[in-house]
């Protein structure tokens, strides 16, 4: 062999060890991101199983921006569903921050070059400029006491959605984002079937001490309290609970293994009753718009073998949970049926009656208190007054179009004078703080550019899941599809909401992974 031969034989061996040790460290490194990966995905779906249960009565001190005479003033305030959900999610957001920025900074995970990331970042900025150029600019970074849902909170949103997206998944990890839920709809449907029913679980210790325990000297409970459910109004269950119905149907239907899917049938028909328990129209009017695409995917679907059987289960079963359910309370077809078809059976006549004329008593009595002159009719405006909120709220934004008002500022710029309320929300008494509606809220409280990046990045990531989808069927990404429309569509008539929204933030960046939702 000559000394040429030696000499490369010699460099070729060298380079072979060079491309071993090279290939050592990016598999290490792979593993050292797969821990980090699996360390991420449990601290999410803890805050998903956390975030939503938690309920505590909370006192702060509140500097109101105005002197108004009203419940908007400075002084001690109290809330009970939205500050310790508001500390979790910062603490959970930092948490997962800093292990994501050293799985990119010491790991040497490289962040994915996409058209989604750089409108999330635009986002990001709007938002925060937002605040920045607020009239009540600390306002605006917290939101109100007993919301919550300032910039800080949408901060965290879109940080969770980022890092969510950029977590490799299992499966089975997948799935788990779906199944964490299962507590929420148990303790949120047995609360509100025992309120519905007429069994108040803070006359007994047990009640009062989950969420009043400790409360100061002097304090009492408001007559008329009632703990309804873990997050804040009816409106937001009802939402809320159409998602549910959206999630563990569509698993119920497409999963060729029965006892999940019984399990999770099971689970759809509890959070249709907690829909119906909560007597509000929002989440059954989402139920109508998602039912059809859940039945388009279903039909596409592969592993259909008893799903007929599935949906006429779901069908019969809930048919029942509804005629007792409006038996006992006849306004459960009012907001649910009755929006389409006005002619309520379960309705009793002479009760009804009774109630228009207790109703137009109060009224009047309102209007001789307040000796407020020409004042109109009291009444609903269509949409149970959205309508009217909105157009109000369209007249602010044209006032700050750029960057808006702050979020979650509503109460303190919205005309509460105004007459119209009294023919369109019932009373004028009530305050207008939020606008039924977290499109509309985005365009107020952050403007126009805010609301047109957002509909833009909404778009851009369903139309990415939307073709993945129907190159590759699969179990988990069908369901987490068909809840990630209901949510959608509940936004239009519901606010955000600091214990669910989040959820939404979290399902839709699990999308960017889409190939691991392969499930059957």
């Amino acid at each position: 062999m000559s000394k040429i031969d030696e000499l490369f034989g010699e460099r070729i061996k060298e380079n072979a060890l060079d491309s071993d040790y090279i290939d050592k460290v990016e598999t290490e490194n792979e593993v050292e991101i797969k821990k980090i990966d699996k360390f991420l995905t449990v601290v999410l779906l803890l805050l998903i199983l956390i975030i939503p249960l938690v309920v505590r009565v909370h006192f702060s001190d509140f500097v109101s921006p105005q002197v108004t005479g009203t419940d908007l003033d400075s002084g001690s305030k109290s809330d009970i569903f939205t500050f310790y959900k508001f500390v979790l999610l910062l603490i959970g957001t930092m948490i997962l921050g800093l292990v994501f920025l050293y799985k990119v900074i010491f790991v040497g995970y490289v962040i994915p070059k996409s058209k989604i990331n750089i409108l999330t970042g635009i986002l990001a900025v709007t938002i925060l400029l937002s605040a920045i150029f607020a009239p009540n600019k600390t306002l605006a970074l917290i939101g109100m006491y007993n919301r919550h849902e300032g910039t800080l909170t949408y901060l965290c949103y879109i940080a969770l959605f980022f890092i969510a997206s950029n977590i490799k998944y299992t499966a089975k990890q997948l799935s788990l984002f779906i199944y964490i839920l299962y507590p929420f709809v148990i303790i949120n449907t047995t609360l509100g079937l025992l309120n519905f029913f007429g069994i108040d679980i803070l006359k007994y210790e047990f009640g009062r001490a989950i969420l009043f325990s400790g409360l100061p000297e002097g304090s009492n409970l408001q007559e008329g309290s009632k703990f309804l459910a873990t997050i804040n109004h009816g409106n937001y269950v009802s939402g809320f609970a159409a998602v549910l119905i959206g999630l563990f149907l569509t698993m119920s239907l497409l999963d060729n293994n029965k006892v999940r899917s019984l399990i999770n049938l099971f689970f759809a028909l509890a959070s249709f009753a907690m829909l119906l328990g909560s007597l509000s129209s929002s989440g059954f009017v989402t139920l109508l718009v998602i039912l059809p695409i859940m039945a388009l995917l279903v039909i596409k679907a592969k592993g259909k073998r008893y799903f007929a059987t599935i949906f006429v289960l779901f069908f019969i079963v809930g048919s029942g949970i509804f005629t007792i359910m409006a038996k006992y309370n006849p306004q459960v077809w009012n907001e649910s049926i009755g929006v389409i078809l006005k002619n309520n059976p379960f309705e009793n006549v002479q009760s009804a009656i009774g109630k228009v004329l207790e109703s137009d008593k109060v009224y009047a009595n309102e209007k001789v208190d307040y000796n407020f002159p020409n004042l109109p009719e009291s009444g609903v405006g269509p949409g149970s007054g959205r309508l009217y909120i909105w157009g109000k709220t369209w007249e602010l934004i044209k006032e700050r179009p750029l960057f808006g008002y702050g979020l979650d500022t509503m109460p303190f710029h919205f005309p509460q004078n105004d007459t119209g309320k009294h023919e369109n929300i019932e009373t004028y008494r009530v305050i207008v703080d939020k606008p039924h509606n977290i499109y509309v809220g985005v365009a107020y409280g952050s403007g126009l550019l805010a609301f047109v990046f957002l509909l833009s990045f909404i778009t851009m990531q369903l139309i990415a899941v939307a073709k993945k989808l129907v190159l590759k069927a699969s179990l988990v990404g069908y369901s987490l599809f068909i809840g990630i429309i209901a949510f959608l569509v509940q936004f239009l008539f519901n606010d955000s909401l600091l214990g669910t929204t989040f959820i939404f933030w979290v399902l839709f960046g699990l999308f960017n992974d889409i190939s691991k939702l392969n499930q059957t």
